[in-house]
């Protein structure tokens, strides 16, 4: 047999298009599984010179290029090192790409990125450094082309050892997903050669986690005293375990512990830096071990949840030690999400079943593996990237009852134990902290979710962001093409709907499925169309992107809409008739059909499910919700339906009703700075009891020495003609002034991509890198940008405006372009502003307040951070509500000066930093 001869590759590029940016370098390692062959690197000599981010990335200046090779030059070095070899390389897809667009022709390519993700899919990263330090493979010098060559033919290897050690459960499934994929799959390739060459060490089966018995959490035996008396001893010791004292977390401590001996509601604002998280979860955590209960605590963001579950539960079980060793042993918690993020096993035994429908098979190769490998199930430990993540919805836990009695082999089968969602919803009965997110607490109270287990008392953070999560759980968004794959999926059953009437001797034939679903199709398509038609008729003509029409009364009662209700009647009526039908045959079916059918209950729930949202916005409507149509015009011209609630406060009214205690806190909870009246506009929002206490604890961060906020005085309106000119202009000198570390807040990618187009160029003449949210990545991508280079200037959106966290250095100015107004076309805002006697001054305005708050907490996250808040919205200085704005600032020196003169004292501000760190 012929040995395989690989080429790892990699190339070092001015940019990220191929046929438009060029190769500057080339390092190829030709090598056998077992030893290396030969090697080759060389310089290339571009038409243009790489931009100032490639030269920091890679090292490579215009001077090194300058003498070097083109690529006519080495072009036949390169095919003869690449001949007869197959093609390993680290996202290999993008060196081929370069390496066509020049000429060279290819054969078979192995991608190292695609691999790691199916052979080791618990990586925390598949990026080629991170795997190496993961491996313990050394890259003398990232980023350039022959040692990462050399790397990613290591980690090859390291890969086929990886595969040799999994479990021999997975390898079989691996190999089944193989079979059944395309041929010519390169991963599977490399899968089907490893399968035959390597021996199985692994275990041969996965090490079944052992079935937990349902319980309640323990309840300890504390020390005398009241609640209060034990957390004010526990606290006592926060000095001797290494913590700082603060005396906002010990009040706000004591405050949690009396809501929670006495009950009764409590609304708690605590500015960064009080450490707000163990001053609840230390007298949260007592209670629940005094008495043997669970305590709720629901977060919106990710970080603070991570933070809590990885940091400080484990802090707070310190302090406990202090007054209880036991209790603090004895202490549970449990991190619970939805339904949806966690995997039904079932369901992805049955995609392995259909592993030749799936066009991208080294996705349902990950899971697989996966699955194996998973602590619980969390579609979180995998790290899937937005291109894998669509496909999460087949294999998750979402639509699967596997909490009744239905018979499963993970629930009541021979693998009973193993199912994802029994063993979180057990071991969150055994917890005293269950730590869910805003979403999973809203459904919990208004679907009563069998996840979590009852919880007398609820602490609720970053409580300013309730009023979204709710508000998306009772939201209604379905387009044609939504209803027309639910009708599909169904029909993808047909053969299974009409073996189960015939074993039931019912009369149901293919051709009734394939009329209904021709039949369906026309009906949808003509009762859009007719929806299109209406909202040209009744668009809201501000909205410039797309088309909006929201359903008023007079909407309603024209005739058009009821002509629209009629022809929906009908439709309605046409498919309830088809689910009746597939019902009766699928009820009376011969018990042997068990998994098909299941399968059909669950595709014909989920059109029934989407049936009633199209009822509920166009047939039956209600005074509590708002209902609008949306024709999008610059992605695509789907016409799509939606509603949503015009208050929450009835959804959370359990809260307050229900609960022994519930608790909301926040750093930025307040809108107003009146006495007495700092949490109305939240209180009105989320219906909170009207006997609730309130607390107010400033942050413990000496801002007057740490911060500066600057206005500059020439500072345009946002609907000045020069607006974006101005922001530009100021961008400019202030990113320079701080070289770098600078994050800019935008309210749209309008606004982002107007004034980044004309500071690019200068930014990189003057040293400094720009990323934008959205084109260059995730808000966590733009995080990372400026940890990992302080001379980089961040473009950001709302995702940034809130729960981004960046001490240090890293961040030293923040500038915010506009105020945070929320857009006045938003149906759903307008809507409920539209309930006020004074919209803007009693909606508008404190929204956008708390909103602002937020964004300029961005700033100082730690106690010896420094930085400087720039304002560039004129509306600070020249409108009336512009105060309001200036007194929801930290309590820094506010500067109002002119442009150059800011910059200035940014520079002259923010080089202290290097002094005192």
């Amino acid at each position: 047999m012929t040995e395989l001869i690989y080429a790892a590759i990699d190339l070092e590029t001015t940019g990220l298009k191929a046929g438009l940016d060029e190769i500057i370098e080339v390092g190829i390692v030709r090598c056998t599984p077992d030893r290396v062959l030969d090697t080759y690197s060389t310089l290339v000599r571009p038409m243009e010179m790489p931009p100032l981010r490639i030269q920091r990335l890679t090292g490579i200046t215009p001077d090194d290029l300058r003498n070097a090779p083109t690529w006519d030059d080495v072009a036949e070095q390169i095919e003869d090192m690449l001949n007869s070899a197959v093609l390993v390389g680290h996202n290999v897809e993008f060196d081929a790409r370069f390496l066509q667009a020049a000429g060279i022709e290819l054969g078979r390519q192995v991608d190292t990125l695609e691999l790691s993700r199916i052979v080791d899919p618990v990586s925390p990263s598949h990026r080629l450094g991170e795997l190496c330090q993961r491996y313990g493979v050394i890259i003398p010098n990232a980023h350039r082309a022959l040692d990462d060559a050399e790397a990613a033919r290591q980690v090859f290897l390291k890969q086929r050892e990886r595969y040799a050690n999994l479990p021999s459960e997975a390898r079989s499934e691996l190999a089944e997903i193989v079979a059944g994929a395309d041929f010519f799959w390169s991963s599977g390739q490399i899968l089907r050669e490893w399968e035959t060459q390597t021996p199985r060490l692994g275990e041969t089966e996965t090490a079944r986690r052992p079935v937990e018995a349902a319980g309640r959490p323990a309840d300890v035996s504390l020390p005398t005293g009241t609640l209060l008396q034990l957390t004010e001893r526990a606290f006592a010791s926060v000095e001797d375990q290494g913590f700082e004292r603060r005396e906002e977390q010990l009040a706000m401590a004591r405050d949690v512990a009396n809501a929670l001996q006495y009950g009764g509601s409590l609304v708690v604002e605590a500015g960064t830096g009080t450490g707000k998280s163990l001053a609840y979860l230390v007298p949260a955590a007592l209670w629940a071990l005094k008495l043997g209960r669970t305590v709720m605590i629901a977060t919106n963001t990710i970080n603070l949840q991570q933070q809590l579950v990885g940091n400080d539960v484990e802090l707070a079980r310190r302090l406990i030690r202090g007054i209880s060793p036991e209790a603090a042993d004895a202490l549970e918690a449990a991190v619970v999400k939805g339904r949806g993020n966690y995997l039904c096993q079932e369901r992805l035994d049955t995609e392995i079943q259909r592993a030749g429908r799936w066009e991208e098979p080294a996705v349902l190769a990950r899971v697989a593996t996966w699955r194996h490998l998973s602590v619980h199930g969390d579609r979180a430990e995998m790290r899937l990237p937005p291109e894998h993540g669509k496909h999460w919805p087949e294999f998750n836990a979402e639509r699967m009852r596997c909490l009744s009695d239905r018979t499963c082999e993970y629930t009541h089968g021979g693998k009973a134990g193993s199912c994802f969602v029994q063993q979180v919803q057990r071991l969150a009965q055994r917890s005293h902290i269950v730590i869910v997110n805003h979403s999973l607490l809203a459904v919990d109270l208004l679907h009563n979710a069998a996840l979590v287990p009852d919880a007398a008392v609820v602490i609720v953070d970053e409580a300013h962001l309730l009023e979204d999560a709710v508000t998306d759980q009772l939201s209604v968004e379905i387009t044609e093409s939504r209803l027309m794959e639910t009708i599909t999926e169904l029909a993808n059953h047909t053969d299974e709907i009409v073996a189960a009437a015939n074993s039931a001797g019912l009369s149901f034939r293919a051709s009734t499925m394939e009329q209904a679903v021709e039949a369906a199709e026309l009906a949808l398509a003509e009762v859009f169309e007719r929806l299109a038609e209406l909202v040209s008729l009744y668009r809201d003509e501000r909205d410039q992107h797309s088309d909006t029409m929201k359903v008023t009364s007079g909407v309603r009662n024209s005739r058009e809409w009821s002509e629209l209700e009629e022809r929906w009647a009908a439709t309605h009526e046409t498919l309830t008739q088809l689910i009746s039908e597939i019902d009766q045959a699928v009820s009376s079916a011969e018990p042997d059909a068990e998994r098909p059918r299941f399968d059909v209950v669950e595709a014909i729930e989920q059109l029934r499910e989407r049936l009633t949202e199209v009822d509920s916005v166009v047939s039956r409507h209600s005074e509590t919700t708002v209902a609008w149509v949306k024709r999008q015009t610059r992605r695509s011209e789907q016409t799509a339906l939606h509603s949503a609630p015009l208050s929450v406060a009835e959804a959370l009214q359990p809260l307050w009703t229900q609960k022994h205690s519930t608790i909301l806190t926040g750093a930025t909870l307040g809108s107003s700075d009146e006495p007495g009246a700092e949490f109305r506009f939240l209180r009105e929002r989320l219906g909170v009891d009207e006997d609730a206490d309130e607390r107010v604890y400033g942050s413990p961060f000496d801002y007057e020495q740490h911060a500066r906020v600057f206005l500059p005085i020439e500072a345009h309106e946002p609907n000045d003609l020069h607006y974006d000119d101005f922001v530009a202009m100021a961008v400019k000198q202030l990113a320079v002034a701080a070289e770098g570390q600078t994050m800019v807040l935008f309210r749209s990618y309008r606004a982002l991509n107007a004034v980044t187009r004309q500071v690019a160029g200068d930014l990189e003449l003057a040293g400094l890198s720009l990323v934008r949210q959205g084109r260059d990545g995730s808000a966590a991508r733009m995080v990372e940008a400026l940890r990992s280079d302080p001379r980089t200037v961040v473009f950001g959106v709302q995702a940034l405006w809130t729960g981004v966290d960046i001490p240090g250095p890293a961040l030293s100015q923040l500038i915010i372009a506009r105020l945070p107004f929320d857009p006045p076309t938003d149906p759903v805002l307008k809507a409920r502003a539209d309930q006020y006697d004074n919209p803007f001054l009693d909606f508008a305005l404190p929204n956008a307040v708390i909103q602002f708050r937020q964004g300029v907490g961005r700033l100082i996250r730690a106690g010896d951070d420094r930085g400087a808040i720039v304002i560039l919205d004129g509306r600070m200085l020249h409108r009336d509500y512009g105060a309001t704005f200036r007194r929801a600032l930290p309590p820094a020196p506010v500067h109002e000066l002119p442009l150059t003169q800011v910059a200035a004292e940014v520079k002259k501000f923010l080089p202290l930093r290097e002094t005192t760190t």
